[in-house]
């Protein structure tokens, strides 16, 4: 009997050791798949020379007319500018200088010829007084299509900008629409002229002219809103 068990208790402990052994074979089809995903984002920079101009020895009756400035888009996303221009004056008041500004947007810089054109017609409007004078505008057709803004900033405006910038509140915008909005591969060059008028008086020899133009840009998005901590902080007069 006693070897009868220990037969059947070999037998079993081999049948346990193959059934072991055969769940140790199996596989199973099995698949993966991953998704990999990345986000660059864009840049919103602008360019622009930091010398507005430079005139010495002006007089009363003079007009000064600065060079074309560049603002560009240097970025890869479109933005909307904010463009402010100040003046003070440090022995008289500012009233007694009359500015104007002309502005030509473009994707593909118009010819100098073209360009030329556009500054001596807005200059003789400029000069005889007239506000809003007519300006040529390219051709949308045009490989070379481009916009063209002009416009003459009063003393009253002048002055608003400097105490609103002084409360933190918004700056008067140089103009409206879409004009002041750039695309990334959009430049605007904008010039000024500065005239003294002939009423100008005797306390306004060796005085001082100091202007300011000052552009913001921000995202296009909605929402995306200029605040009082954009761009240079103004200071307290």
């Amino acid at each position: 009997m006693k070897v009868a068990k220990k037969a059947l208790l070999g037998t079993a402990l081999a049948g346990a050791m193959v059934v072991s052994a055969g769940f140790g074979t199996y596989s199973w089809f099995t698949d993966v798949k991953t998704a990999n995903g990345t986000i660059d984002n864009g840049s919103l920079t602008l360019g622009m020379d930091t010398e507005l101009f430079a005139h010495k020895n002006f007089a009363p009756s003079q007009m000064f007319v600065s060079e074309f400035k560049k603002i560009e888009n240097t970025g890869s996303l479109d933005q909307i500018l904010r463009a402010s221009y100040t003046h003070s004056v440090d022995k008289a008041s500012v009233k007694k200088y009359k500015v104007g500004y002309l502005a030509v947007k473009y994707a593909e810089r118009p010819d100098g010829a073209v360009l030329k054109d556009i500054a001596m017609a807005y200059q003789k409007g400029f000069d005889k007084g007239v506000t809003n004078p007519v300006l040529p505008m390219g051709s949308a057709k045009s490989a070379n299509s481009y916009e063209v803004e002009g416009g003459v900033l009063s003393e009253e405006q002048a002055s608003a900008m400097k105490a609103q910038a002084a409360n933190h509140e918004k700056t008067i915008h140089f103009g409206e629409g879409k004009f002041w909005k750039l695309k990334d591969n959009q430049n605007i060059e904008i010039m000024f002229f500065v005239k003294l008028l002939d009423s100008a008086g005797n306390e306004y020899q060796g005085a001082h002219y100091d202007a300011e133009f000052k552009v913001e840009a921000k995202q296009t998005d909605n929402g995306a809103e200029f605040g009082p901590e954009a761009g240079t902080e103004p200071t307290a007069e």
